[in-house]
C-alpha cells in the first residue's frame, strides 16, 4: 500500500473518529441542554491539530443538531398531516426508499445509482423535513424543506409524473406550509426554480411567492457562468424572456442560474 494511500485512510479514519466523539456528546441522553453539549463539543474540538477540520465539523453537528430539534417539534404533533380530499401527508418512512429512488430514475438527469442513494440519505437526513405525499394511498411523491439549519428555509417538492397537472402539488404544499406555520410558527420561506420550469413557476406563483431575484446553482466561477451562457444563447425564447423581465434581470442570465421566490404563508 502506498504511503500517500496510507496517509488517506489515516485521515479519513481520524475523521470519522472526530465526527463519531462529537454525535456522541451531542446525542447522550444525560439530562444536559443543547449549549451545555456544545461547550464541550467546543473545548473537544479545540485540542484537534486540524483546526479547520474541527470548525467543519462541529459548523455540520450544530447544523445537524438545530435540525433535528426544528424536525422533533414538527412532527410532535403527529405524523399524519391533515388531509385535502384523497391527498394524504405523512412523516417519511424506510419503506418509501423504492419508490423515491424510481422517483428519482423519472426527474434526474444523472443516471448513477449511487448518486440517486445518496438523495435518499439527504432526504432523511436530520436537518431536511420532508413529508410524503400519498393520493388514494399510493406515494405520489414528496415536499418539504431541504435544509433547517439555513436562515430561510427552502421548499422542495417533486411528483412522479402520473401525478403531475392534477392540483396535487398545490394542494400537498397548502396542507403543508399551514402545518408549518400551526406546528413550528415558521411562516416566510425560499423557493428556487429552473428559469423554464414553468410550470413549477406558475403553482408558486398560484400560492402568493413573489420573484425575489436568481441564484447561483451548478456553475460558480464567472469563467464557467459566461461559458454557459454563451452556449444557449439559442435557448433564448419568448417565454424566458418574459420570465427575466418579470425578475428585472437580463435573459441570458437565466441561462447560468436559478429563478429565486420568497414565499410568506
Amino acid at each position: 500500500m502506498g504511503e500517500k494511500l496510507l496517509l488517506n485512510k489515516a485521515a479519513k479514519i481520524a475523521v470519522e473518529d472526530i465526527v463519531q466523539k462529537v454525535m456522541d456528546i451531542f446525542e447522550a441522553e444525560d439530562g444536559r441542554v443543547f449549549e451545555e453539549k456544545k461547550k464541550e463539543v467546543i473545548e473537544y474540538l479545540k485540542n484537534q491539530e486540524d483546526t479547520l477540520l474541527a470548525e467543519r465539523v462541529l459548523s455540520a453537528a450544530i447544523n445537524d443538531e438545530k435540525g433535528r430539534c426544528w424536525k422533533e417539534k414538527f412532527w410532535q404533533a403527529g405524523e399524519t398531516l391533515q388531509s385535502n380530499g384523497h391527498v394524504i401527508l405523512r412523516k417519511v418512512k424506510e419503506t418509501d426508499r423504492e419508490m423515491f429512488l424510481e422517483l428519482q430514475r423519472e426527474t434526474s438527469m444523472l443516471k448513477e445509482e449511487g448518486y440517486r442513494l445518496m438523495l435518499w440519505d439527504e432526504h432523511i437526513q436530520d436537518k431536511a423535513l420532508m413529508a410524503t405525499i400519498e393520493v388514494d394511498d399510493e406515494y405520489a411523491g414528496y415536499c418539504g424543506i431541504n435544509n433547517l439549519s439555513k436562515e430561510y428555509w427552502e421548499i422542495a417538492i417533486e411528483l412522479r409524473e402520473k401525478w403531475r397537472r392534477q392540483g396535487i402539488g398545490y394542494n400537498a404544499l397548502k396542507i403543508f406550509l399551514s402545518e408549518m406555520k400551526s406546528r413550528v410558527q415558521k411562516r416566510e420561506f425560499r423557493v428556487k426554480i429552473d428559469s423554464d420550469n414553468y410550470a413549477s413557476q406558475g403553482l408558486f406563483e398560484k400560492l402568493g411567492a413573489v420573484p425575489y431575484g436568481i441564484a447561483e446553482f451548478m456553475l460558480h466561477k464567472e469563467e464557467d457562468i459566461r461559458k454557459c451562457e454563451e452556449e444557449n444563447l439559442q435557448e433564448i425564447d419568448d417565454k424566458l424572456m418574459e420570465v427575466a423581465e418579470k425578475f428585472g434581470v437580463e435573459p441570458r442570465k437565466l441561462l447560468s442560474h436559478v429563478l429565486e421566490y420568497r414565499l410568506e404563508w
